[in-house]
């Protein structure tokens, strides 16, 4: 009778390991897809384009500064126009 009960219990974990796989793979596959890509920001678009404008517009100053007569004015100038 333990032998039978044996075989029994391991047969049982067996089963239950089984289907403790399967439903394990079938949540992962659940989680795989992928989410959605979020809306388009037209507000965040514009606040983008603006800074990158703006960023150009202080390298073209440096840049000038840079290449003038008096690089070392043009530049302190710069800086201290920016701390106001």
């Amino acid at each position: 009778m333990t032998k039978l009960k044996k075989a029994i219990a391991v047969v049982f974990s067996i089963i239950l390991g089984l289907i403790a796989f399967f439903l394990g793979k079938r949540k992962l596959s659940n989680q795989e897809k992928k989410p959605d890509a979020p809306p388009n920001n037209k507000a965040a678009d514009v606040a983008l384009d603006t800074i990158q404008k703006t960023f150009k517009e202080e390298v073209d100053r440096i840049k000038t500064a840079t290449t003038s007569n008096t690089p070392a004015d043009n530049l302190a100038d710069l800086g201290n126009a920016r701390k106001r």
